[in-house]
């Protein structure tokens, strides 16, 4: 027996290397990892993943087999099977095709199972498409609207819903807060696109799944994710990219790097950008040849404010800004079944000018603020994640995220001639647990379901100072002064059948309860009838699904779900100047809104060359919050900031509706050229006062037509918008007079060019022109003008 023991041994060690067989599924033309390629094996039917090396390890009798490797963004593979490690290149596909997964229900399914209508954007998007910010990103894909106040910000417009009614999730938790407003929103610019992997846009209600502020849908993205190793050496890999813009002098730099091994992985992100004053167009409509020039601005000379004319009236003084952005995600490999990760993402600014306030005039057609900026926006989130995939009764799956994040904000203005300085700083503290769970429960149904707790704690400060004497005083705060909470906890549950071959069934439940409780302490500056707003709300959503596939490569959905939206402090306890002459004052009485959606939608694929995708919607809105006149302690107007305004406050309307739909359509016209086209329409109605709703937008779309080799890609492309009369515009809209011309918002399109070229491996360039005719346009709602001509460079090293 002794000497038979070396054989042995030999025999066990011969068999764990064989055991330990890894394929590397490589990108042809940059040799770069592809992340998530599924490999199936024919014979026993097991599917296995890759990290984001492109890389799996397979148990001999898997890797024997025939497989086939598969991934939406490039051609299909088969091979014979393998017996020693193996490194397969695939070939990208000209259309990116829908099988892919994503999060509707928190977790990771097939697309073809989900009635939504989603949005994906993948790295390689990014990438290709380059864009400056996430507000950007979000944009280019022609179906989501973006409006920006100024360069440094964007907010999207998901079917007539923005702001506090679209829902922002980072990496599974919500970034939403008590302080999020109704008008028009643009935090969404602190995640970086470049620190991206990807993003889904979920369109209509989702409040089964993600509780409140989910109304118009869900803006759902992820940051880079770590990935190990087979062996227990470190190794690295990671990328770094440089990008220049002429229309507003962008230099930006992005770095990050994977090291990893087979039990630790950590990943470090690095983003600087500067932006200078954006130019816009030159070309301007005939009927409107003075329609956004900045013909004079305000500079402080020799302590006194001096109105300044200008000969580059193209040039937006006073909208440039810069930012950084951090992200470290540090992750242990418990088990091969669980995982144990820390994030943390840090992203603060420069100041950054509220472009459209510094154009409002006054009666006298004097601009009116000689100062206003936002100061730096800070965002620091902590977050540690547990995930567990061991199956057992209660959960196949299950990722439990503890957070905390901490978020602060300041408004800064002084009037034009005036020596009064205001600030107002917002602190915000957010604390939140989430527990998802996935069950399959049998070969054709799965349960998702789980909980969210949260907390918010707010504080707001202010003050005065006289640029003169630089004497301290105290003023009124954005926010009750005796500190706000907001709370909430929820339960959920989401159930998804495959009733037959060619029909899925989903269904979901959450009830959510809030708890806000808002202090107004000093009443020196606004006598409030009352010392404190407390407001309990809950909510029962729910949602149903039908995803019907008649025949091979056509899918028909159907989706009834509802939505709801509880009061934050932002809409309860605010006292601000909404627009000159108005002031929005707290309403206790304030209530949540609620919505009932009904949607349809197809995706036809013809003969692998055409898709066409649609959907149309239905929302009615019930107890919908909007601003509307009211009184404040009996009195329509009050003397605001020296002004005499007329008292608004958001109010319960009775009813409204919102309707639109949304076309797509994606034509294989040889095996190197892409028709892609995108258009988009919705409009609303408040049912009681017989106006139009304010975020609903005007058509919009765009159209391109790429041609792709494996090393080059070259797109022409057109981005276009409809006209928005006059008429048609919300009250609170055509109090902007300042943003609008006679007729309204103007139609408008833009002719633009990009490319990509992959020089080596490792090293890409891409290169654009956007607004070639250097059109002057301003989109929708938009207080800053669209950039004009603009020539884009970039190089981008991975390693």
């Amino acid at each position: 027996m002794m000497a038979r023991l070396p054989l042995l041994i030999l025999l066990f060690l011969c068999s764990f290397l064989v055991h330990a067989q890894q394929l590397t599924v490589r990108d042809e033309v940059s040799q770069m990892g592809i992340d998530k390629a599924s490999i199936l094996s024919q014979n026993s039917k097991s599917t296995f993943v890759t990290n984001a090396q492109g890389q799996v390890t397979l148990e001999p009798s898997v890797a024997n087999e025939r497989l086939i490797i598969d991934h939406p963004s490039y051609k299909p593979v088969l091979i014979a099977g393998m017996t020693t490690d193996t490194t397969v290149y695939l070939t990208e596909q000209i259309i990116e095709i829908d099988e892919v997964v994503i999060s509707a229900n928190k977790w990771e399914q097939d697309r073809e199972e989900v009635p939504n209508e989603i949005l994906i954007i993948s790295a390689k998007q990014i990438e290709r498409n380059n864009p400056q910010t996430s507000a950007d990103m979000l944009a280019q894909s022609g179906q989501v609207f973006v409006q920006k106040s100024q360069m440094g910000g964007g907010s999207p417009m998901i079917r007539g819903f923005s702001a506090n009614a679209v829902l922002i999730v980072l990496d599974g938790i919500r970034i939403n807060n008590a302080i999020y407003r109704g008008g028009n929103l643009q935090n969404v610019i602190m995640l970086d696109p470049n620190l991206l992997s990807g993003s889904e846009v979920i369109f209509g209600p989702s409040s089964s799944v993600y509780g409140s502020d989910a109304l118009g849908g869900v803006m759902d993205f992820h940051t880079i994710r770590p990935a190990y190793t087979d062996s227990k050496s470190l190794q690295s890999h990671g990328a770094g990219m440089m990008r220049f813009s002429t229309a507003n002098l962008e230099k930006t730099s992005h770095f990050h790097v994977n090291v990893q091994n087979n039990k630790w992985s950590n990943t470090l992100g690095l983003i600087y950008g500067d932006y200078e004053d954006l130019r816009a167009g030159g070309n301007r409509p005939a009927d409107y040849p003075d329609f956004g020039k900045r013909l004079e601005y305000i500079e402080q000379m020799g302590g006194q404010d001096v109105i300044i004319q200008k000969d580059e009236v193209n040039k937006q003084r006073f909208s440039g800004y810069h930012q950084y952005n951090i992200m470290n995600k540090l992750s242990y490999r418990i088990s091969k079944e669980s995982e144990l990760m820390y994030t943390l993402y840090y992203t603060t600014s420069s100041d950054i000018p509220r472009y459209d306030r510094l154009i409002e005039r006054d009666e006298n057609d004097v601009l009116k603020n000689a100062e206003w900026y936002y100061g730096p926006q800070k965002f620091l989130l902590n977050a540690i994640t547990f995930s567990n995939y061991s199956s057992n009764f209660l959960y196949d799956g299950v990722k439990v995220i503890l957070s905390n994040q901490r978020v602060e904000e300041s408004r800064n203005d002084r009037k034009y001639q005036s020596s009064s300085f205001r600030s107002r700083t917002e602190e915000v503290n957010v604390y939140a647990l989430n527990i998802d769970l996935d069950k399959k429960i049998s070969v054709r149904s799965e349960l998702y379901y789980g909980l969210e707790l949260l907390y918010n704690d707010v504080s707001s400060s202010a003050y005065l100072k006289d640029v003169d004497t630089e004497a301290i005083s105290p003023t009124s705060t954005r926010y009750p002064d005796g500190g706000s909470k907001y709370s909430s906890a929820a339960v959920y549950g989401n159930f998804k059948s495959r009733l037959s071959d060619a029909v899925v069934f989903t269904g979901g439940l959450r009830y959510t309860y809030v708890h806000l409780d808002a202090k107004f302490e000093d009443k020196t500056f606004f006598n409030f009838p009352y010392d404190e707003i407390e407001l309990k709300n809950d909510a029962l959503s729910g949602s149903l699904g039908l995803v019907v596939s008649p025949i091979n490569n056509l899918r028909w959905n159907l989706i009834l779900s509802t939505g709801f939206r509880s009061p934050n402090v932002d809409d309860v306890a605010k006292v601000f100047d909404s627009e000159p002459g108005s002031v929005v004052v707290p309403n206790e009485d304030l209530s949540p809104e609620y919505t009932l959606n009904y949607e349809t939608g197809i995706n036809w694929k013809i003969a692998d060359r055409i898709t066409i995708e649609g959907s149309l919607y239905y929302t009615q809105l019930r107890d919908a919050m909007v601003r509307r006149p009211f009184t404040f302690n009996g009195q329509p107007t009050v003397i605001y900031d020296g002004v005499q305004s007329d008292v608004e406050a958001l109010v319960n309307v009775g009813e409204a509706y919102l309707w639109g739909y949304s076309i797509g359509l994606s034509a294989k016209l040889s095996d190197r050229v892409v028709l892609k086209a995108r258009v988009n329409n919705n409009d609303g109605e408040d049912e009681v006062e017989h106006i139009p709703l304010r975020h609903t937008n005007p058509l919009f779309g765009n159209v391109s037509l790429s041609y792709r080799t494996k090393k080059m890609t070259l797109e022409g492309y057109t981005n276009f918008q409809g006209k928005r009369t006059w008429e048609d515009l919300a009250p609170s809209e055509q109090a902007k007079t300042h943003l609008y011309t006679a007729e309204g918002s103007l139609a408008w399109y833009t002719l633009n060019i990009r490319s990509s070229y992959q020089i080596s491996e490792r090293l890409s360039a891409t290169a654009a022109l956007e607004n070639i005719l250097d059109k002057h346009y301003r989109p929708y709602s938009s207080g800053i003008s669209a950039p004009g001509i603009n020539g884009i460079l970039s190089a981008r090293y991975a390693f």
